[in-house]
C-alpha cells in the first residue's frame, strides 16, 4: 500500500472536464450586476407567491460561481506549462481553438494534443483545491 491512495484518473479526467467546460458559462454568472436585481411588483389580485426568494438564489449562483472560478485558476496557477496552455486554449479563451491551432501554438503535433489534454485534466484534477475533483480506487 502506497503512500497516498490510487487514483481512478478516468473519472477524475471526467470531474475535471465537467467544470472546465462550464467555465464560460461561470464567469458570466460570477460577472452579472447584482444591482439588476428588480423587486417584485404587486397588482393588488391575490395569487400564490412564485417569488420564492430569487434574490437569494441569484446571489448564492453568483457566489458559487465565483468560488469554482477561484478555484480554477487557482489549479492553472500549479499546472505544469504545457498543460497549462493546453486547457487554456480549449476551455479558457474564446474561442475555444482547435487542436491544429493549440498544436500550432504549444509547439506539438496535432496529434498528441489529446494525450496532452488528457494529462492537462488530471493535473488540474490533482491541483483543484481541496481535492474535489479525485476520485480514488477503493
Amino acid at each position: 500500500m502506497g503512500l497516498l491512495p490510487e487514483v481512478d484518473e478516468d473519472k477524475s479526467i471526467e470531474n475535471a472536464k465537467e467544470i472546465l467546460s462550464n467555465y464560460r458559462r461561470l464567469s458570466r454568472m460570477a460577472g452579472q450586476k447584482l444591482t439588476d436585481i428588480q423587486s417584485p411588483t404587486f397588482d393588488g389580485m391575490p395569487k400564490a407567491s412564485s417569488y420564492e426568494n430569487r434574490i437569494e438564489t441569484k446571489i448564492v449562483n453568483h457566489i458559487d460561481a465565483e468560488a469554482i472560478i477561484n478555484n480554477c485558476q487557482q489549479a492553472m496557477s500549479v499546472m505544469n506549462k504545457t498543460s497549462y496552455w493546453v486547457l487554456y486554449y480549449t476551455y479558457f479563451c474564446e474561442p475555444a481553438l482547435t487542436h491544429y491551432q493549440i498544436a500550432a501554438k504549444v509547439g506539438y503535433a496535432a496529434g498528441s494534443i489529446d494525450k496532452l489534454k488528457l494529462r492537462g485534466l488530471l493535473e488540474f484534477a490533482e491541483a483543484y483545491p481541496g481535492e474535489k475533483l479525485l476520485v480514488f480506487k477503493d
